[in-house]
């Protein structure tokens, strides 16, 4: 699905490898080993991008695949980050360096060198990247217990229900073996009623492995006695409703754009991906036509669109998709959304965003964290009225 476009990606990589190769000291450049190393490097680190969003799926040693990831994760981000200070660097000496030859600005030709050294600056910033990719390295593999306490004043015939949110697994290249142990473990300690799944369970590096830990998962958590329901994510291939059948079969059910009840009366409307044409909030709404009296919960993948549910009457909203405010990734779709992560009020109604479980083809993750997400909603309503 999006194997093209990270090919494309790995092509303009190469060309941020030649800006990064100009940003280095001139004598760096000139040393033969050092540039040996550094062209290895690059081999590398964009051979294993390569792998990772075409045949990582196919490979059948867990071993190797974990290799490639690291590989590919550890150059992605050190060389993300790395392009960006390095173009931090060149305007802010610059400007500097304008601004105090041309004005009354106090500065000396020694401070001038200290701006302008370049080796000093690049051994800083080499330094820098690889520190922040071990932290995000090993803190995406933290799963965090987080949980909110919301109170919806409707009518039902429930006083409470504890709701377990989890969403961008990312199952492949995101996830890997060991963390459905810790997912499996925290989803138990929820002891929820219901298990809400929001999309980006799969992706292009899924393989078969992959698509068997996540429904051991599954059929192994102590089943929530109102079931656990999905709805797509814009990875989640929905190709002759691949993703779909693959959740059924592990237990869940799959909402497109429909209402289901949870108990009696708590209607949980389920929300496709704009990627696969989904409706207005107007629209599904009007064709789920949900009782205003009763509690109106939507599951969804993107966090858009919050302001309108809420006019229309929702009362709990749950999303995933950004992972959080992710450095370097945080410039990316999560801007175009209603908010990062967290929980957050819009008019009567509570929106709760995880940053999700893990992250998309590569294994990295800061400062945002994963998470499986506990919701104890109260119902203050009178169900006598």
């Amino acid at each position: 699905m999006y194997s093209s476009v990270f090919l494309l990606a790995a092509v303009a990589y190469v060309f941020l490898a030649i800006f990064l190769f100009f940003s280095l000291p001139g004598s760096w450049r000139r040393n033969s080993l050092f540039m040996a190393i550094l062209i290895l490097w690059q081999l590398v680190g964009l051979t294993s991008i390569v792998l990772v969003f075409t045949v990582f799926r196919d490979i059948p040693y867990e071993g190797i695949r974990y290799e490639i990831c690291r590989v590919g994760s550890m150059y992605y981000i050190t060389t993300t980050i790395q392009a960006i200070l390095f173009a931090i660097r060149a305007v802010s000496s610059r400007t500097y360096l304008f601004i105090a030859r041309h004005t009354d600005f106090p500065i000396r030709l020694q401070g001038e060198r200290r701006v302008s050294d370049k080796r000093f600056h690049a051994v800083l910033i080499i330094v820098l990247s690889f520190v922040l990719f071990f932290i995000g390295f090993f803190n995406i593999d933290f799963l965090h217990d987080t949980r909110y306490e919301v109170s919806i004043p409707a009518n039902t015939q429930e006083k409470e229900l504890n709701i377990c949110l989890i969403a961008d697994i990312h199952a492949g290249a995101g996830t890997w073996e060991y963390t459905y142990d810790d997912m499996e473990m925290l989803i138990n300690n929820a002891n929820p009623d219901v298990l809400l799944i929001a999309g980006d369970v799969f992706d292009e590096t899924t393989g078969v492995q992959d698509i068997e830990n996540f429904a051991w998962v599954l059929q192994t958590i102590r089943q929530p006695r109102y079931g656990i329901y999905f709805v797509y994510g814009n990875h989640d291939s929905i190709y002759k409703d691949w993703a779909g059948e693959k959740m059924r079969a592990a237990g869940a059910i799959v909402l497109k754009d429909e209402m289901t009840l949870i108990g009696e009366d708590i209607q949980l409307i389920g929300c496709m991906d704009p990627k696969h044409q989904a409706k207005s909030p107007e629209e599904l709404f009007r064709d789920c036509a949900p009782d205003p009296s009763k509690p109106i919960l939507v599951l969804t993948h993107r966090p858009s669109h919050f302001s309108r549910m809420a006019r229309l009457g929702c009362d709990l909203v749950m999303a995933g998709h950004t992972h959080g405010f992710n450095i370097p990734q945080f410039l990316g779709s999560a801007l175009l959304g209603d908010m990062y992560s967290g929980i957050k009020q819009y008019g009567e109604m509570d929106a709760v965003t995880t940053s999700g479980v893990s992250a998309w083809g590569f294994h990295y993750k800061w400062p945002a964290i994963s998470e499986v997400v506990t919701i104890h909603v109260t119902f203050t309503g009178d169900a006598g009225e």
